[in-house]
């Protein structure tokens, strides 16, 4: 075990740890910097946000009826936590639900914003679990290191062990980005015949204009979104 940094957790190796695949998903997104605002407005951002945050929560209503019960986040920044939040919100109501936590590397929220390590914290410490893709304690990511170099495998090691232990993704991808890796992610889950539920940008923007820029008709709107995952 490795104790995490933010809070009194010991994160689990994946050694250690054993998974229902039949009845797993695992969510992947992007962090707020690769969510622009509609029409690129900054006045729209919170607003996108919450867009972004009501389809997310719709299909994890979705992913629940469906029958999936353990769902992984990888506690990143943006959708992961959004969604690791949403997964708690459920299981107050429902205690055969689970969250858990897969981090690529112990140090992997060293540049947290302030309100994202105060939701990180919460989504530790009420975890069903965490587990680190990585046993190296001092491990830091270098994307300038040379091909082969094992510190730019972190993620790819955390978005890989999360899919090898689910039978679906719900994916939240910016059209407009190349590669990224939620890219990553559920290209490898399309590789080996994983449900993927995607949606993206063009999605978050209907919702509001659909909406007419109201929050209440938003939440109106997305509950008629699918029956099933």
């Amino acid at each position: 075990m490795i104790h995490s940094l933010n809070t009194d957790r010991n994160f689990l190796f994946t050694s250690e740890f054993s998974s229902q695949p039949s009845k797993s998903l695992c969510f992947t997104g992007h962090r707020e910097k690769s969510i622009p605002p509609y029409d690129n407005d900054p006045s729209y951002r919170e607003m996108t946000y919450f867009a972004l945050r009501l389809i997310l929560s719709r299909y994890t209503d979705i992913a629940i009826k469906s029958g999936y019960t353990d769902f992984f986040s990888g506690f990143a920044e943006g959708v992961d936590l959004w969604a690791a939040s949403e997964v708690l919100n459920r299981r107050k109501s429902n205690n055969a639900i689970k969250l858990i936590g897969a981090v690529p590397f112990l140090r992997h929220a060293q540049y947290f914003s302030g309100e994202n390590i105060k939701l990180l914290q919460y989504v530790e410490k009420n975890a069903d679990a965490v587990i680190t893709t990585c046993t190296d304690a001092n491990a830091v990511f270098n994307n300038f290191a040379p091909q082969g170099d094992p510190s730019r495998q972190l993620y790819r090691d955390r978005n890989y062990f999360m899919v090898d232990n689910s039978s679906a993704v719900i994916a939240f991808v910016n059209e407009n980005i190349k590669w990224s890796g939620t890219h990553q992610t559920v290209n490898y889950a399309l590789k080996k015949g994983i449900k993927v539920c995607r949606f993206g940008l063009k999605d978050v923007y209907a919702l509001m204009e659909h909406s007419e820029f109201d929050v209440e008709r938003m939440s109106e709107i997305v509950f008629h979104i699918g029956t099933k995952l």
